[in-house]
């Protein structure tokens, strides 16, 4: 089903549940989502229908409820894991064990919606799927070739679309940003010539509208508050990893963190 908004490029969604009546209400919820895009939707009543669709093709967007006949949601998710398959997955029930979210969580599922719940919590998944793929230039700035690759190597395997430039110094990556604008900068906090601070005092006022995230392999609180002085959205110590720089991203964008994610500290800047 074609739920038309708008646009020539259809997001392609799966619904999978053995209610009618859940399925219809997540339909009317995206239709009445109105984001000026089409919607390309699948409805599926049981686990074997949904494996078989998800094996068959490519799906941007997937509700999937844990307790349907043949296949369970999870055992769905888990198929989803082994297919490499970069569909955005939403578990759906009543309720959730530990057991069950450690399952999900390895598979890869973004969040859950505990039934019943609303248009409004479609609509917020929906938004949040826009915002992960939107793509989001980001420079990363640190005087040593490996930290720079490592670190690139690490937002690359973020959940959100990450388009990555290096910079070698505070200098570069000040002529990097005057050809280019970046949604966020990831600095090194002790860099030859221009420290991370240096810098991000210099984008306060030549990148208003990009986000600073200090870097280092030291943390004290000196460091942290130098941090915040400068207009800094947040410090992160090195190593950091995939989940980290998430949970970072999810703060920067105003989104709700999904439950099956990990946080952590942020500070906002006025």
């Amino acid at each position: 089903m074609d739920l038309t908004l708008g646009s020539p490029a259809p997001v392609k969604i799966m619904i999978a549940d053995d209610s009618a009546t859940v399925r219809k209400f997540i339909e009317i919820a995206l239709q009445e989502a109105g984001d000026g895009r089409t919607l390309s939707v699948t409805s599926v009543s049981d686990g074997r229908e949904a494996v078989r669709g998800l094996a068959s093709e490519a799906y941007d967007l997937a509700f999937l409820d844990i307790n349907m006949p043949q296949i369970d949601g999870i055992a769905v998710m888990g198929a989803l894991h082994l297919q490499k398959a970069e569909t955005f997955a939403i578990s759906m029930s009543n309720a959730l064990s530990d057991h069950s979210e450690t399952l999900l969580k390895s598979f890869g599922a973004y969040d859950f919606l505990t039934k019943p719940f609303t248009k409004a919590d479609v609509r917020r998944i929906l938004t949040t799927f826009d915002a992960i793929r939107a793509p989001c230039p980001i420079l990363v700035v640190d005087d040593s070739a490996t930290v720079r690759r490592i670190v690139t190597k690490v937002l690359g395997r973020s959940i959100f679309n990450l388009d990555i430039v290096e910079a070698e110094s505070g200098a570069a990556a000040l002529d990097r940003i005057r050809k280019q604008g970046f949604r966020i900068i990831f600095a090194d906090f002790n860099m030859p010539g221009m420290t991370g601070v240096e810098l991000a005092e210099r984008l306060a006022t030549d990148a208003a509208s990009a986000d600073v995230i200090l870097m280092s392999t030291e943390y004290t609180d000196a460091l942290d508050r130098a941090a915040e002085r400068v207009g800094a959205r947040a410090f992160m110590r090195k190593p950091f990893y995939p989940e980290d720089v998430d949970s970072i991203l999810h703060h920067l964008f105003g989104l709700r963190h999904p439950r099956f994610s990990k946080q952590v500290r942020f500070f906002a800047t006025t």
